[in-house]
């Protein structure tokens, strides 16, 4: 079985999408980015054989985080006391979901901390995304995981120098050290570092992170414009 993480902070004005309210605001920035986590979770559906975790921040928002996350997915959704049971209604695969809070230090102590939990869980694979890049469903989400093995691990690079998806199928801690984040090098000290534990990198093809202004708009304009517009509208 594998195991996706989805990396995401509860909603609040102010907390999410700071580049982008710098333009827009708190409040509209704040419902862009639950309209990006709408389009996203709509984006899942047609996984196979991987659960769900989301990781949430602050610690102290599970309840927040669920009374968002569940009512959003398109299906029928059935509490089985540790985990949620989601059947999506357009005839994909049901897949389990459940909800861990990140914990405290800097995204690679976050991003060690969730992915060695979750081999320790007893995963095979484990994948990490954010919220930002809307475009990484379960197209590439399940291309990604066909790919990874004991010396293979995949990385979607995202335009500004990051990326929107890594999978590994081994404890590799040294993948989240001494990464410069949210910054041009991320992606290229990232693939340093795999390649320094002996993992070949497979690249998945880039697409765009929604960052600021300009990106909402391109993504507006692409293929998937109309479902992050519909979702915007829902917000207003």
């Amino acid at each position: 079985m594998n195991v996706l993480l989805i990396f995401l902070k509860e909603p609040v004005p102010g907390n999410v999408k700071t580049r982008l309210a710098a333009s827009v605001g708190d409040e509209e920035a704040a419902k862009r980015y639950r309209s990006m986590v709408a389009v996203l979770l709509e984006q899942l559906e047609g996984l196979n054989n991987t659960h769900v975790r989301f990781c949430y921040a602050p610690d102290d928002a599970d309840d927040a985080i669920k009374f968002w996350i569940l009512p959003q997915l398109r299906g029928h959704t059935i509490n089985q006391g540790n985990n949620f049971l989601f059947t999506p209604e357009k005839h994909a695969q049901p897949f389990t979901i459940d909800f861990a809070h990140q914990g405290v230090g800097d995204l690679g102590q976050r991003l060690e901390r969730a992915t060695t939990q979750a081999f320790d869980d007893g995963y095979a694979k484990v994948a990490v995304i954010g919220t930002d890049c809307i475009h990484c469903g379960s197209r590439w989400i399940n291309a990604a995981f066909l790919q990874t093995s004991a010396d293979r691990c995949v990385l979607g690079p995202s335009d500004d120098g990051g990326y929107y998806l890594l999978s590994t199928a081994r404890k590799s801690t040294s993948l989240f050290k001494n990464i410069p984040w949210s910054s041009t090098d991320t992606l290229r000290m990232t693939e340093q570092a795999a390649v320094a534990s002996k993992l070949t990198v497979v690249r998945l093809p880039p697409l765009v992170d929604i960052d600021d202004e300009a990106d909402w708009e391109e993504v507006l304009n692409s293929a998937i414009g109309g479902k992050l517009r519909a979702a915007h509208k829902r917000e207003n």
